[in-house]
C-alpha cells in the first residue's frame, strides 16, 4: 500500500447534495472530504488507500473465529475486538489491530491489553509475552525480511506485523492477520490454563504455537 498525497480543490455543489453528502459521511463514520473521495474514487472505480484498509479489516472480521468479540465497527485503519481469560475474576483481554497505509515492509501493528491493576496477574502475563517474543525468535524470525519490533509493559504487548510479500491480496493479509491474533490468544490461554506451574505454561504454550505456526500459509 502506498501513501497517496492529497491537494484541495473547489466543487461547486448545491445544498441538497451536500446534506446528502454530510448524511452518508456521520453514518460511515468519514469527513466530508472523505466522503467525496470514497464516492468519486467508487464512480471512476479507482481504489483509494483508506478502502483498502476498511477491505483488510473486514477480511479480519471475516476470517475470526467466534471466540472473538468486537467492539466497534472498523475505522481509521484500526480494529478493536476482545476475548475473556480464564483467571480468577476472568479479566477482559482487549485486541487492537492497526493497518498502515503507507508504504514500507510493515503492514500493521498488533496490540494486546488488560485494564488491570493486579500485580500476580501483570507478573503471568509479562511472563507469557516474554515467552512468546522466544518461540518467534525461534521459530519464524529467521523467515521474515524484517525484525519484528515488540514492546511488553505493564500488561501491555505490542508488536509489528510484516508485509509478508507486496502484492499479497486484501482478503489473504486480512487473513493472516486474524490468523495470527487467533494463534496468540489459543497460546495465551493455554499458558494460563497449567499456571502456577511456569514449566508446564510455558511447554503448553509452545505447544500450541509450535502446531498453529505450522498451519499458517501467510507469516507476518
Amino acid at each position: 500500500m502506498t501513501f497517496l498525497e492529497k491537494n484541495i480543490y473547489s466543487l461547486v455543489l448545491s445544498d441538497s447534495v451536500v446534506e446528502a453528502v454530510d448524511a452518508l459521511a456521520r453514518t460511515a463514520g468519514l469527513s466530508r472530504s472523505a466522503m467525496i473521495n470514497q464516492i468519486l474514487a467508487e464512480r471512476v472505480a479507482y481504489t483509494t488507500p483508506e478502502m483498502r484498509l476498511r477491505e483488510i479489516l473486514s477480511a479480519v472480521q471475516r476470517s475470526m473465529n467466534d471466540g472473538f468479540y468486537y467492539l466497534e465497527q472498523p475505522s481509521a485503519g484500526t480494529l478493536s475486538c476482545r476475548t475473556a481469560l480464564k483467571y480468577r475474576y476472568k479479566p477482559t483481554v482487549r485486541y487492537s489491530v492497526e493497518i498502515f497505509s503507507r508504504g514500507g515492509r510493515k503492514a500493521g501493528e498488533l496490540r494486546v491489553s488488560f485494564r488491570t491493576q493486579n500485580v500476580q496477574l501483570i507478573d503471568d502475563l509479562t511472563g507469557f509475552f516474554k515467552s512468546w517474543a522466544y518461540f518467534e525468535q525461534s521459530y519464524i524470525a529467521s523467515k521474515l525480511t524484517q525484525d519484528i519490533v515488540y514492546t511488553i509493559d505493564s500488561g501491555k504487548f505490542t508488536r509489528t506485523l510484516n508485509m509478508p510479500e507486496p502484492d499479497i491480496g486484501d482478503e489473504a493479509l486480512g487473513g493472516a492477520v486474524a490468523d495470527y491474533m487467533a494463534m496468540f490468544d489459543a497460546a495465551m490461554k493455554q499458558y494460563f490454563s497449567y499456571l502456577p506451574d511456569m514449566e508446564m505454561a510455558q511447554r503448553a504454550a509452545e505447544q500450541s504455537y509450535s502446531i498453529n505456526i505450522s498451519r499458517q500459509k501467510v507469516i507476518i
